[in-house]
């Protein structure tokens, strides 16, 4: 075993990516992504949700998440409407074409989860929830303590040192800047 082999947090990516890619084998024939999965499912689970909430339940970024939300409208998965007085928040509803895809795709997930499941006992599967949490915890509690030190006012730091300051490109001589791209040119040729 390498060193990095015997890193904790290398062998939870490495069983995220082993997941990740199954299910994207079983969703690839029925034209969808991960992510888009994932937010069929949690649209169905709540409908009208925000894309911000939406791109924080499915843990992607609000970028991404917009692109998932235009890809699924375009296939007729998803219907997205203003709420009126929320400015440019929008709704996001699944279809009927929506929730009988995710019926399909739901169970081949299923099945690739059960892959996992099928590894470790009901009180192992319990166990390891809950050892995810507490190392999950960990992360969340760093997160806090470091948004709080940033907002603390800093301590006072000395004024910075005053240098000369260069002439501005515009009032230096051109002939050595001239001069230098020349020597420049003649070295790469």
């Amino acid at each position: 075993m390498t060193a990095v082999d015997d890193r904790l947090g290398h062998m939870v990516k490495s069983l995220e990516q082993e997941l990740s890619g199954a299910k994207d084998a079983a969703l690839r024939p029925m034209g969808l992504t991960v992510p888009q999965y994932s937010a069929l499912l949690v649209i169905a689970d709540t409908p009208g949700i925000s894309g911000a909430e939406l791109a924080r339940r499915c843990l992607v970024t609000p970028q991404t998440m917009t692109t998932v939300l235009g890809n699924l409208t375009v296939k007729g998965l998803i219907e997205r409407r203003t709420v009126p007085g929320q400015g440019r928040a929008m709704e996001t509803t699944i279809t009927a074409a929506g929730k009988r895809l995710l019926g399909r795709a739901d169970k081949k997930i299923l099945e690739v989860e059960e892959l996992l499941n099928g590894q470790l006992s009901k009180a192992d599967q319990q166990s390891l929830r809950k050892l995810l949490e507490k190392c999950r915890s960990a992360f969340t509690t760093v997160t806090a303590s470091v948004e709080a030190q940033e907002e603390t006012p800093a301590a006072p730091t000395r004024p910075a040192r005053k240098t000369a300051k260069k002439a501005p490109a515009a009032k230096r001589p051109a002939k050595k800047a001239a001069s230098k791209r020349t020597a420049t040119r003649a070295k790469k040729a």
